[in-house]
């Protein structure tokens, strides 16, 4: 479990230093803060050696139509100040049981220098350099360090081979559902009969939920339907409000262990206020079980407060509400516990920022 970074130059943040970190910690602040950012940063380092593959996932769902191969259009932008040549660094520190602090994972990226060397055959005519370009990589774990290199043409992309193939961590956006993974973590849960986690979530938001089915009524690709009570067919859970769509995201994701870390981005998104304690308290309860840490955002302090009511009354003192403010070449964390934000309410005192 992550409990300290440390981000240079990464996207909009100059540099933040966050420490004391838990299990479930809640980014807040006002729009420029770089709550977003910081949750990227601590997610793709803790993909380890698949650091840039986990920060290439990242960028498709901030910026789907631009090729990858473009460096300017699609991995420029993630350099604070599109300073890819002088690149950035994200050190994330985790305390397992029993250890001291120290182990973790460093990332830095920049952009190389010179053109990479050039593989297979190149077309005749023109420059066979034009458009190539590489980011070097080191990715310094478990007291090993990983020289990289990510090589890129107008033909295509190439990274370094894959260490993990299963995903160590598992990132829900602010809008549309992966379906396709949505599906394969809930076919496996049917199969080993560990569905009623996801029903049990889905029906914190609509309580007419009964179940969810996979399906393929044309004999095509599959898909996702709801069973309603009193509704004798079934319905689409694309026709389904946000809520329901994206708690059944979180709770699949969850339910199923397969991820170490969670990013959840605009967590109140879709839920009416009064699902969202009950919401967290969920939450708090299956990250504990499958010891799995969650980052997530919020723009609500309803969603603060809720939290932290979910917290207190299971005796949970897993959360920390992670406050950003934009200084004028660094960013500042505060961390709170739920005390504190308890303490903060009964004074009056909004801490979103």
């Amino acid at each position: 479990m992550f409990t300290y970074a440390t981000i240079e130059n990464f996207r909009g943040i100059e540099r933040l230093t966050v420490s004391g970190m838990g299990r479930v910690n809640l980014i807040i602040g006002k729009n420029d803060a770089g709550k977003t950012a910081l949750m990227e940063a601590v997610w793709m380092a803790g993909h380890g050696e698949d650091a840039a593959r986990a920060l290439w996932t990242l960028q498709e769902m901030r910026i789907p139509d631009v090729p990858v191969e473009d460096f300017d259009g699609f991995w420029r932008p993630i350099f604070r100040g599109n300073d890819a040549e002088r690149g950035f660094l994200v050190d994330a520190r985790l305390m397992p049981p029993g250890q001291a602090r120290g182990a973790g994972t460093r990332v830095q990226m920049n952009k190389a220098r010179r053109s990479p060397p050039l593989s297979g055959t190149e077309p005749a005519g023109g420059n066979p350099r034009a458009g190539t370009w590489a980011l070097e990589c080191s990715i310094e774990r478990e007291g090993e360090t990983h020289e990289q290199l990510v090589t890129g043409s107008p033909r295509g992309v190439e990274f370094p081979d894959e260490v993990y193939p299963e995903s160590l961590g598992t990132w829900i956006p602010s809008g549309s559902v992966d379906y396709r993974n949505a599906i394969r973590l809930f076919s496996r849960l049917k199969q080993e009969g560990q569905d009623s986690l996801v029903r049990e979530l889905m029906r914190l938001i609509d309580e007419q939920v009964e179940g969810v089915e996979i399906l393929s009524p044309t004999g095509g690709q599959a898909a996702l339907f709801v069973r309603l009570k009193g509704q004798p067919v079934l319905l689409p859970i694309r026709l389904m409000g946000e809520g329901v769509q994206r708690c059944f995201d979180i709770a699949v994701t969850l339910a199923s262990g397969e991820a170490l870390l969670l990013g959840i981005d605009e967590i109140e998104n879709g839920l009416h206020h009064s699902t969202l304690e009950p919401v967290w308290k969920w939450l708090a309860t299956v990250s504990a079980a499958r010891s799995m840490q969650i980052f997530a955002t919020t723009h609500s302090e309803e969603c603060v407060q809720a939290a932290c009511r979910a917290f207190s009354a299971l005796d949970d003192p897993g959360l920390r509400v992670i406050r950003l403010d934009r200084r004028a070449h660094e960013t500042v964390a505060t961390v709170y516990d739920r005390n504190l934000v308890a303490a903060a309410e009964r004074m009056g005192v909004e801490i979103r920022g």
